[in-house]
Parts: structure tokens; C-alpha cells; sequence
């Protein structure tokens, strides 16, 4: 049996000694002096070109590795400017070689060179035989105290197991987790203190010990903060659902600063160091720990714009507060300046309202819509509440009150509703603007109910999803699909007021035909909406360089005046190729889009929009 010091894998050659450092010194100030005397009586310099070959049974992934961490194949630009410093690369890349094997099992390996100086290039051939790979037998872990280890600490919980290659990178990322291991379990200032590594060459297997100093045994305290200026230290402590006397735990740790993070109110959340130098190593020590922040600015106003030939120019403005009260309160108005639509809505949301993964939504919402479809003048007032559900789900319900009066094709009307809206979200997607992984799938069911003889009452019910598949690595090209079903059930279609009802086309719906065409219309080709509707899209995101991409894409659908939707009715299809300019906000997108089943005098022969973000 031979005794290893278990060393990660390296692609530099191993440090010489003193002893050899200074005979070298020596050799290459002897040879250099000899080499300047023949340069002063020849008057030219010495070649001392190479080439590097390998023979043996070394090959595939191995050999690459092997040619990695050579010197001399490093340094093929860098000529040495002796014989001797040549060999000496010889030599330094034959014990290189050695390493590397070792750390990929190779024990028994046997490594022998051939320098043929008669030949120009020098030719360098090395002869390298791995031997049988070795298996790992027994992987321990002691604690130089000599206390007993946590029962957390085992092979299983640091991805270890016996049988497998005794690979060094192996023991190496065990030990590592181990250490984690030990920090979720109340040791942070856990290390490596020695190893012992025994190499079996007659059975080919290999032992592991490995000593770890784990420091004191930490116990949690007080939750404490530095920093803070606008934010509330109540509502960090509300949010924290802190435990004082549990054992340290570094996962723990790590989620309370990620959620912090997430409020949007920091723009950096760290834990202070802690201070064990008067703790006592045989024993548990109890230490408050200090989370120190540095608030972003709370307040921001913002510009956008959008254009679509079937929708007009559009701007956008907002003025947000994202700290109102100290707590994280939310106040945001919109208002929006557009051909079809002017609106105002003032907002409000506090977060963790009651309890954790709670919000209170609250929205004052003034409009004027005029389409070709009617023409609405309204005013809304909500309340209600989400609820984070798992990882992914929100739920959420309130009440809304609306009054509004519609000009549709028929005469104006006036209505007053209350309504209960209810929704389930499920969102595992990776980004807000630009996803391109994960799924998205939501339920909105609302009962109206009419508070004037005017006043109908009904459901509506609408049911969407998207998913995005990255196809390439480096998300150089996304599969995106989505679909969306509308249903509505109560009086005809006629009866229930124009803005209620479905309607299709445009730039968030189906690109290719105008804002909300797609559908039934009047004698005069206007969109009359539906009591129910169906839309398809697909879209292939192609990133050409890192700020420039190409979206060709399909959509299509329709909108039925029957309750369910008539799929024997053809749909309407349009296809377009769309350009994306990537930004750090996200993509800005310019979509040109033609209808495929283009109908005579109600169709124009192409359309194109202009926004911000994904179409969906």
C-alpha cells in the first residue's frame, strides 16, 4: 500500500524545490555562458524547436486531458532557449502527467519519454501506459476533536459512494459538500485539516479519511440589522419568521438574504461576519446575526411607447413608490395616451398583508375606448387578495365595482356591475420580458352581477397558457408556443355589453388582421364581439448575435357568437417574421404580419406592431 496526499487536479506542473531550483539556476547560468560562446564564434543562435507525439493506450478524453496539461505543448510559441530547458520541459510534463492520471484513477500508469536530437524539429515521443483504474473502497470523515459527527454528515448527503472511480475530482467535491453539509448544520467555520489517502495496488482500490477542524458549534441568537433608512426593521422582522436557538444553518441564511432581495427594496442584502474568537470549542456558542443592507431608491418614473397599424401610436407613463409606508407598500399610477384608449389607473399593493406570501391589491381605474367595436367611457374600483401558492401557484379573489356607458352599434347604454374575480396563475418561467424556459398557465372565472334593470348578469371564464422550450444552448433558439379559450355564459350576445364580450386580432392576439376583426361583424364589416373564443400562436426565437434576433412566427383563432366554440368554423391564420433588439429592460420587437386567409375588402394586405417585450 502506498499513502497519497489527495491533491485536486491541476494543468500546471508540480514546484520544484530549493535544492533543485538552485542546480538548475546553476546548470542554466553554466550552459548559458557556454551557449554565448558559441553564439560569439558562430554568430548564430541555436534552434531548439519540437514536436510532441503520444504512444501508448492513453486516448479519447483521457489524452485530451493529458495534451491540456502539457508545458510543452503550452509553451509551442515560447521556443526554451536550451537544450537543457527543453528536457527540463520534458521532464516537468512527465510528472504533470503523472498527476493527471492519478486524479482520474490511474494509479499503477507508467510514463517513459524519448528526446531524439538528431532530428529538426526535435521530436519528442512519450510512451504512456494508464494501468488498471482504481476504485474507491471507503470514504470516511473524522472531526479532528474527535467528537462524533453529525448523523447529516454521510456519504449520501455528500454525493459520495463507495465502488465508483477514484477519481480526485470526486473525493475533492465531497469534501466541499461536507462542508456545506457541516455549515446547514451549525459548524460555518468548518475545514479541511488533513487527509489520508491509501492506494491498494494489489487489490486496485483506494481508502479516504478526511479530517475536518469543525470550529465551534454555533446557536443562532437575535436577528438583527444595519442600514436601514426608509425600510421598516418590524416589517424584516415580520417577513423573517425568524427562530432564535436553532442551530446555525447557512441555508437558512442564504434564503432570508434572497428574500430580502426579492422585496425589490435593496440593492444589496449581506450577513455581517461573525465573531466566534470567544467561543468555546468544546461546547455550543450563541451569536446574534446582523444582516446589513443598502436600500435602492424607492421612488421611479418611467416612459414607453408602442405602434401598430391596426391599433395607432401609444404612449405610456408611470410614477411609482415601492416604499410608501415603510413597509414595502406599492403605490403606482398609469396613465396611458393612446389612439383607441386613454387611461388612468392608480394602484396600490402591500405585500405580506395579514401573513407571508399575502398581498393586498387595491385599483382606481378611469377609461375612454373608442374602436371600431363601441365606444366606453368607465370608471372602476377593486379590492382583493393573492395568495402565493407552493413555488409557482398565486391564487387571488376580490370585488369590483364598475359604472360605464357604451356606445355599440345598436345605441349607448348605461350599466353598473359588481363582480367577483377569481384567478389561479402557475408561472415557472425564467424571465418577466424574455422567457425561454418554464410554462405559464392561468384561470380567470368572474361573475357579474347587474345592479341596474340595464344591468345583465353573466359568467366569463377565460383559460390561457404558454410554454417555452429552449432548443440551443445558450438560448440561441427558443420554441415558444400559447393558447387561450374564452367562454361566457348568461344572455346572447346582443344583450351582454360590447366590452365584455370576445374578440380577436391585433397585436396581442392573433397579428395579421386588425385590432378585434377577427370574428363576427355587422353590415358594415365592424367587429360585433362573441360569447366565445379560441387562439393559437407559435413562434421560433432565433438569436442571430447577442443583440439581434429573428422571430418568424404563426397565430391564429376566432370568436364564435354561440356560448362554446364552433370548431368546424375555419379559423383565421396569419404568419409574419418579427426583429428583436435585446436591451437590458428586455427585447424591443418589431413584427410585420400578413393574414393567410386574407378575406376581400375587410383584410389589409399586411400589418406591422412596434413594442417592448416577447408577443407573449
Amino acid at each position: 500500500m502506498r499513502r497519497f496526499k489527495f491533491l485536486e487536479r491541476t494543468l500546471r506542473p508540480p514546484r520544484c524545490n530549493f535544492v533543485f531550483l538552485f542546480l538548475t539556476l546553476l546548470s542554466f547560468g553554466v550552459h548559458s555562458s557556454a551557449r554565448a560562446q558559441d553564439q560569439a564564434t558562430s554568430g548564430e543562435s541555436q534552434s531548439y524547436g519540437y514536436e510532441v507525439s503520444f504512444s501508448g493506450d492513453v486516448q479519447g478524453d483521457l489524452l485530451s486531458l493529458i495534451e491540456e496539461s502539457s508545458r510543452l505543448k503550452q509553451l509551442k510559441d515560447k521556443l526554451p532557449s536550451s537544450l537543457a530547458a527543453l528536457k527540463r520541459r520534458v521532464r516537468e510534463d512527465s510528472e504533470g502527467f503523472d498527476k493527471v492520471l492519478r486524479s482520474e484513477g490511474y494509479y499503477d500508469n507508467t510514463i517513459s519519454y524519448d528526446v531524439d536530437e538528431s532530428q529538426r524539429p526535435i521530436n519528442i515521443v512519450y510512451e504512456i501506459k494508464t494501468g488498471p483504474q482504481f476504485y474507491l473502497n471507503s470514504f470516511r470523515i473524522i472531526f479532528k476533536s474527535g467528537k462524533q459527527i453529525p448523523s447529516a454528515l454521510n456519504n449520501a448527503n455528500i454525493g459520495i459512494s463507495t465502488g465508483v472511480v477514484a477519481r480526485s475530482e470526486v473525493v475533492v467535491e465531497a469534501k466541499n459538500r461536507a462542508i456545506v453539509v457541516l455549515a446547514d448544520h451549525g459548524y460555518p467555520d468548518a475545514k479541511l485539516a488533513d487527509q489520508d489517502v491509501v492506494v491498494d495496488f494489489a487489490t486496485q482500490k483506494m481508502d479516504v479519511t478526511l479530517v475536518l477542524d469543525e470550529g465551534p458549534r454555533l446557536v443562532v441568537g437575535n436577528l438583527e440589522f444595519e442600514g436601514l433608512k426608509d425600510v421598516d426593521a418590524n416589517y424584516l422582522q415580520q417577513l423573517s419568521q425568524w427562530k432564535a436557538g436553532i442551530l446555525y444553518n447557512a441555508k437558512i441564511i442564504d434564503e432570508l438574504r434572497r428574500k430580502y432581495l426579492r422585496t425589490g427594496l435593496f440593492e444589496a442584502v449581506r450577513m455581517k461576519p461573525l465573531d466566534t474568537t470567544n467561543a468555546a470549542r468544546d461546547g455550543t456558542y450563541v451569536t446574534p446575526i446582523t444582516m446589513i443592507f443598502v436600500e435602492r431608491e424607492h421612488k421611479s418614473v418611467g416612459l414607453g411607447a408602442s405602434f401598430s397599424t391596426s391599433e395607432g401610436a401609444g404612449t405610456q407613463f408611470f410614477w411609482e413608490n415601492r416604499n410608501t409606508f415603510g413597509q414595502g407598500e406599492k403605490l403606482r399610477a398609469d396613465l396611458t395616451v393612446a389612439e383607441i384608449r386613454q387611461q388612468l389607473k392608480l394602484g396600490f399593493n402591500k405585500p405580506n398583508y395579514l401573513r407571508n406570501n399575502q398581498s393586498l391589491n387595491a385599483n382606481i381605474n378611469i377609461k375612454h375606448e373608442d374602436t371600431d367595436a363601441y365606444e366606453e367611457k368607465s370608471v372602476s374600483a377593486f379590492v382583493g387578495i393573492d395568495r402565493k401558492w407552493g413555488q409557482h401557484w398565486t391564487v387571488g379573489g376580490g370585488l369590483e365595482l364598475e359604472l360605464s356607458e357604451i356606445q355599440d352599434e345598436d345605441d349607448t347604454e348605461s350599466y353598473a356591475f359588481a363582480s367577483i374575480p377569481l384567478s389561479a396563475r402557475y408561472d415557472s418561467t425564467n424571465d418577466l420580458l424574455d422567457p425561454t424556459t418554464g410554462f405559464r398557465f392561468g384561470v380567470t372565472a368572474t361573475p357579474y352581477y347587474g345592479l341596474t334593470a340595464a344591468s345583465p348578469e353573466f359568467f366569463k371564464t377565460e383559460i390561457d397558457g404558454s410554454t417555452y422550450y429552449s432548443i440551443l444552448d445558450d438560448d440561441r433558439l427558443v420554441f415558444a408556443t400559447r393558447g387561450k379559450i374564452g367562454l361566457l355564459a348568461g344572455d346572447s350576445s346582443s344583450d351582454i355589453p360590447a366590452t365584455k364580450r370576445f374578440y380577436a386580432g391585433g397585436g396581442g392576439s392573433i397579428r395579421g388582421y386588425e385590432h378585434q376583426t377577427v370574428g363576427p361583424l355587422n353590415s358594415s364589416d365592424d367587429p360585433v364581439g362573441g360569447r366565445s373564443l379560441v387562439e393559437f400562436g407559435a413562434e421560433a426565437r432565433v438569436r442571430v448575435t447577442e443583440d439581434i434576433g429573428l422571430v418568424p412566427f404563426i397565430e391564429g383563432g376566432n370568436v364564435y357568437d354561440s356560448a362554446v366554440p364552433d370548431f368546424f368554423e375555419n379559423f383565421q391564420w396569419g404568419a409574419g417574421l418579427g426583429l428583436r433588439y435585446y436591451t437590458a429592460i428586455g427585447p424591443i420587437r418589431l413584427d410585420v404580419a400578413v393574414p393567410l386567409n386574407r378575406r376581400k375588402d375587410i383584410d389589409d394586405a399586411w400589418q406591422f406592431y412596434v413594442s417592448i417585450g416577447q408577443a407573449f
